[in-house]
């Protein structure tokens, strides 16, 4: 019995050890994991703090990009301000910019009228003031045209189209800058009025022609233009009025075609002579929306890229033959002298728009016109056959292809009276032959075709009997094109009756 009870006791101890043992264990196992635990809070707490730290230094670091791109930003809007953006990546890029040379530009000059006298009625700061919001809007303008300001010299304000980028419509642009510019004057000036105050005067002078631009100076940068072309300019605004665009006759043989303008005469210029000067009004009607003479229409762009890149050289060809005309026509042609042709080309080119013929269909039509006369150099009986041969001769060297001289000659012969058109083109020609029909200045011109016919011995000078003419050559006449039946014939029909008024009163 006792040793039952002794190895009992023995087993009881043994396993209260092995239970001290299993907890110690235990308690050691736990204490480590405790402690790896805290280990890997510590080092996640390190981890997020150095996390904390870097998204700090990475927000401090963007914080400081992007200021030192706001400040980049702000250096290249200054220099952006002094200099094209071409002139300006040059220049960072290389150092330096090169001055380059241009064949064709159009360099525009403003000037406030009366400037000095302005500059002793105001505060120098309200001066200031003043200049600076007509300057922000002459900026505004010039950029929209994507004609490039120079500088301002006092209230001088220059700016030039085709610099430092070529273009070819640099004279079309900056033309259409300085309308603008007159328009936002006279709008300016008023508001002022309407508040009691008085608005200043403009005068704007354009010149086409070759110029140096560059950028000069090393410490403060400045890019200009050089050149007569710059002189030029200068002196179209001088010679100016106030209100009013001035252009010289290189600006003019550019622009003409789409501009409406009034020839001014002749001004001397140091170093030039002589040079002819034009008042420019507005966009042609026909090719500004809603015929408002402001805002150009599709036509007027397509026309303008017409001018710029068709192979045909119309320019040339129309200065050969209105220098033939000048010089050859014979004394008497009251009615069909140089006049009639360039009144026949306005026409035309009118009438061809509001038809909505495109391409070089409208330079076909314009040459026609040109030449459709040109046989009275030589006989004023069947002229049309010989100004076809003019073209034929000389179209060839202005670029025309064979078809195209053909298409000139067709549309020459169907001038031919009694006229009798086949296509579309034909009827455009014959209409606008005889436009005057149906406009105001009928009156003025029938009297010139009267004398012409009573000096070369085809009419007796017999003022009845030439009215009665008018009344049967009239009322016999048709218009072709819907546009002209539409804008011509309401007024040919009101020629009509007032001629019968005049001959029934004549009878009493």
């Amino acid at each position: 019995m006792i040793s039952i009870a002794f190895i009992s006791n023995a087993l009881w101890v043994d396993l209260a050890l092995l239970a001290v043992v299993i907890i110690g264990l235990y308690l050691l196992y736990r204490s480590r994991i405790i402690r790896i635990q805290k280990q890997k809070d510590l080092l996640e707490s390190q981890v997020k703090q150095r996390t904390i730290e870097i998204i700090k230094q990475k927000e401090q670091v963007e914080k400081q990009k992007r200021m030192l791109e706001q400040e980049k930003a702000k250096t290249e809007k200054l220099l952006l301000n002094i200099l094209p953006r071409e002139m300006a990546d040059e220049l960072k890029n290389k150092g330096k910019a090169k001055a380059r040379k241009y064949r064709s530009s159009t360099v525009m000059f403003t000037d406030f009228e009366g400037f000095t006298k302005w500059a002793e009625q105001y505060k120098p700061e309200d001066l200031v003031a003043e200049l600076d919001s007509y300057f922000i809007r002459f900026d505004e303008i010039v950029n929209k045209y994507n004609v490039e300001k120079i500088k301002t010299i006092g209230d001088a304000y220059m700016a030039a189209g085709g610099v430092p980028i070529r273009n070819k419509s640099n004279a079309i642009d900056t033309t259409l800058a300085a309308l603008e510019i007159q328009r936002a004057m006279k709008e300016i000036k008023a508001q002022k009025e309407e508040q009691g105050l008085k608005g200043w005067n403009l005068r704007i002078g354009l010149h086409s022609g070759a110029l140096i631009a560059g950028v000069v100076g090393i410490k403060r940068f400045a890019y200009d233009i050089w050149g007569d072309t710059v002189n030029v300019a200068a002196h179209m605004e001088s010679s100016g009025q106030v209100g009013m665009v001035n252009i010289s006759e290189t600006t003019y043989e550019a622009i003409s075609e789409f501009f409406v303008t009034e020839y001014r005469g002749k001004v001397k210029a140091k170093n030039k002579g002589e040079i002819d000067m034009y008042f420019v009004h507005s966009v042609k009607a026909e090719l500004s929306e809603n015929e408002d003479g402001i805002t150009p229409n599709d036509a007027f762009w397509h026309y303008v890229n017409l001018k710029l890149y068709s192979n045909i050289n119309y320019k040339n060809a129309e200065k050969y033959i209105v220098k033939r005309l000048a010089g050859d026509l014979p004394q008497g042609l009251h009615y069909h002298g140089i006049h009639h042709t360039k009144d026949v080309c306005e026409a035309v080119e009118r009438l061809a728009i509001w038809e909505g013929v495109k391409g070089e269909e409208l330079y076909l039509l314009k040459t026609a016109a040109l030449y459709h006369d040109a046989g009275f150099i030589h006989s004023y009986e069947s002229n049309e056959p010989i100004g076809a041969n003019l073209a034929e001769e000389m179209l060839p060297n202005f670029g025309y292809t064979e078809e195209q001289i053909k298409q000139v000659i067709d549309l020459i012969g169907a001038t031919k009276m009694p006229q009798n058109p086949k296509n579309h083109l034909e009827q455009i020609m014959c209409d606008s032959d005889l436009d005057y029909l149906g406009r105001q200045d009928f009156y003025p011109i029938a009297e010139t075709l009267r004398q012409e016919l009573v000096e070369f011995g085809k009419l007796e000078d017999n003022p009845m009997q030439w009215v009665e003419m008018n009344i049967g050559f009239l009322s016999g006449h048709k218009y072709f094109t819907s546009s002209s039946q539409k804008r011509r014939q309401p007024e040919k029909e009101k020629r009509i009756e007032e001629l019968k008024n005049k001959l029934a009163a004549a009878d009493k």
